[in-house]
């Protein structure tokens, strides 16, 4: 039984995308809006795999080169590959076929590296405890390519409320599959942002929060997709109604 109810949020984006048309927006806004999204997905999707730069730091090494005392030198290192990387891979939004070489490319753009499958075992967790074992090495290549024809088979003929579910089932997917050494996470959600734009959705920075990590037990325990479902709606409306703010603050001061 599915915890969380996600019929009314996905009518609720459906109902404002119609009163949206993203191409009535001034450039102004859409440049603002990009640049806000950039800097936000770089530290939220960072937070998500642990770095510990807030916000405001964020933009600090990106904007600036200004680091601060109290975080490592990877963790800077990091913040400024991802947004590397959302220039080369996510900008301007356009529409773009996903395809085995734009996620090796994503990767390899996040990790400054070839962005090659991984050849070795990993596992998602800790020294002290593993979460999951992703598949052996050799098992990935296949995987990955049915992975691509699956969803690039569903993506285009869903519902609304199918597109969602599709849409959380494919990161959750991705996630399992664990096709990299490192910068899976990362690679997921630009992949993700990439599928939201090529639907006429605005990208999105998922709340730093344990609930993602939860998203993805629950999934696993007791298949049930609701959680990964919300989140992901809850930024697309966060993502809406940003845009919307941006509009205003250009109208009052016009």
């Amino acid at each position: 039984m599915a915890l969380f109810h996600t019929d009314e949020m996905i009518s609720e984006i459906q109902k404002k995308l119609q009163i949206i048309n993203v191409k009535n927006y001034e450039p102004e806004v859409l440049e603002m809006f990009t640049k806000d999204f950039s800097l936000r997905f770089c530290w939220s999707s960072n937070a998500l795999e642990g770095n510990t730069l807030s916000l405001d730091e964020t933009v600090s090494v990106i904007e600036y080169d200004e680091v601060r005392s109290g975080h490592t030198f990877r963790e800077y290192k990091e913040a400024k590959s991802l947004y590397y990387a959302i220039q080369k891979m996510l900008l301007p939004f356009h529409k773009q076929e996903i395809t085995e070489a734009w996620i090796k490319k994503t990767n390899g753009c996040i990790m400054e590296q070839s962005g090659e499958y991984r050849k070795g075992k990993v596992f998602i967790g800790s020294l002290v405890e593993a979460v999951y074992y992703p598949p052996d090495p050799e098992k990935v290549p296949v995987l990955m390519e049915k992975f691509i024809e699956k969803w690039s088979t569903e993506s285009g003929a869903e519902t609304s409320e199918e597109f969602w579910k599709n849409l959380a089932k494919e990161h959750i997917e991705f996630e399992s599959i664990h096709p990299f050494i490192d910068g899976n996470g990362r690679t997921g959600r630009i992949l993700m942002n990439q599928r939201l734009i090529n639907a006429g959705y605005f990208p999105i920075a998922i709340e730093p929060t344990g609930k993602y990590r939860q998203a993805f037990r629950r999934y696993e325990k007791n298949n049930d997709i609701s959680q990964m479902i919300y989140l992901i709606c809850k930024a697309e409306t966060e993502a809406i109604e940003r845009m919307q703010v941006l509009q205003r603050q250009i109208n009052e001061e016009i």
